[in-house]
């Protein structure tokens, strides 16, 4: 496997699903990850996964001992912890908290069975580039210390947030960094609660600077008294540690109060857009490393998974054709990003805005109902902010001494429909990408609130 068709590195959920995907379709897949197998699919998460994801890319949902908890419905709270929203029946929300080492466990075992390679204790150190393309890695077995040369036809980086292979490319197309503020600093722990919790199917998430300056506090059920909890704070200075403020959370909040600690561990994960382009010349992203997540909470085990089958159907096609360019699997792009893509996109527009909003008035919007569960729904699916005229005058109403609340909201709710608007019709060939980009960046320097 020193000249497979495609090598994957990293073998969390999105690189497990490209990988057998590839596999699949008849490509060689070498699978690498500097972990050893049997720590494959740990990761420090919310463990939260919506069905939906499962529905559109037809991979097998979580059963038996992969699930901790199903999960029906949430509660989100303001700084008040009053006036919560209620979010329940949504089929969109439905889902699970998994197992995550059982769950990526069972992903890397249906690429092996579908015939990918895989290599475990595999650091991949950087990409080999000749002149403007991709055309392997250089990789040390950290097992037997081998400095090792592999080359491919098409390299996917899927190695999350570290993404060892983009942020080591000066290629076209390819977007190396992220703004700090796009970053959010997280900490969880697994608690064993004291008393069992009275509604084991909800999820709890708290908003706002008193628990998370820039971001938001989660509360997942694993069970009837076992909880996912963690806090997630915007990059940038002065907004101290993620630990801290977790540890005001677990001393302040009753339900956690006399909990048993299980395990605890703190990581970053991206809470923006997806990079604007998915792929350069021999190699292509996917996952954390191609920012596929949620910007609102920074979850992307589904949009990963959706984006790798996505772009395993493309490689196979740009190989085929032996032309694995950016040009050659520009297809990735179209087909992800004017698809699920522009939820993502309308999803930082909306993260902007509940990051620029006040606790106070987040707490006279809940009380007044200002923002309403159905926003969040809306919002969840890309569709904006249901503010028609009819909504307007009612919020009017309710909201007449905070206008200017109910002013962003408005500048938000256009804002994510330009947006989605844009994302739906990104350019179907790269001589037309950075006339998008540029159109792309003013919506997100409008979106200041």
């Amino acid at each position: 496997m020193r000249r497979p068709d495609v090598v994957i590195v990293g073998a969390g959920s999105a690189g497990c699903v490209t990988a057998r995907r590839c596999a699949e379709l008849g490509l060689r897949t070498l699978l690498v990850d500097r972990k050893e197998k049997s720590l494959v699919g740990q990761k420090v998460c919310g463990d939260e996964i919506s069905k939906s994801h499962f529905d559109a890319t037809g991979i097998e949902r979580p059963k038996g001992d992969e699930i901790s908890q199903v999960i029906l419905g949430a509660d989100v709270y303001p700084p008040s912890m009053k006036n919560e929203l209620q979010v329940r029946g949504w089929k969109d929300f439905d889902g699970w908290t998994v197992n995550r080492l059982l769950f990526g466990q069972r992903l890397l075992r249906e690429a092996l069975d579908a015939g990918v390679i895989f290599r475990e204790n595999y650091h991949v150190k950087e990409p080999t580039v000749k002149g403007d393309e991709v055309v392997g890695i250089e990789c040390l077995n950290l097992d037997s210390k081998d400095e090792i040369s592999i080359t491919a036809k098409l390299i996917i980086d899927a190695s999350g947030f570290a993404s060892v292979i983009r942020k080591k490319l000066d290629l076209p197309y390819v977007e190396k960094e992220i703004a700090k503020e796009d970053v959010a600093l997280c900490y969880r722990e697994i608690l064993e609660l004291k008393v069992p919790l009275a509604e084991p199917q909800v999820a709890r998430v708290l908003l706002g600077g008193v628990w998370a300056p820039q971001g938001y506090a989660w509360i997942f059920p694993k069970g009837p008294q076992t909880v996912n909890v963690g806090v997630g704070i915007g990059g940038g200075d002065g907004r101290g540690s993620p630990k801290v403020h977790f540890q005001k959370l677990k001393d302040q909040y009753p339900l956690l109060f006399g909990s048993k600690l299980l395990e605890g561990k703190g990581g970053a994960v991206p809470v923006r857009r997806p990079i604007s382009s998915l792929v350069s010349n021999g190699v292509a992203f996917v996952g954390d490393a191609a920012f596929q997540v949620n910007p609102i909470h920074g979850g992307g085990i589904g949009a990963g998974m959706r984006a790798g089958i996505i772009l395993a159907e493309v490689a196979k096609e740009a190989i085929a054709r032996k032309n694995t360019t950016a040009r050659g699997l520009w297809y990735y792009n179209t087909r992800f990003l004017s698809g699920f893509g522009t939820r993502l996109a309308s999803l930082e527009i909306f993260r902007r805005l509940l990051q620029s909003v006040s606790d106070s008035d987040m707490n006279f919007g809940f009380e007044k109902r200002i923002l309403e569960a159905d926003d969040l729904m809306a919002a969840n699916r890309g569709d904006g902010l249901s503010l028609s005229i009819a909504d307007k005058m009612k919020r009017l109403g309710r909201g007449i001494s905070k206008i200017s609340l109910l002013r962003k909201l408005q500048k938000a709710s256009k804002l994510m429909r330009r947006i989605s608007t844009h994302y739906a019709q990104y350019p179907s060939r790269p001589i037309d990408f950075d006339t998008w980009v540029i159109e792309q960046e003013k919506i997100i320097q409008d979106a200041v609130f």
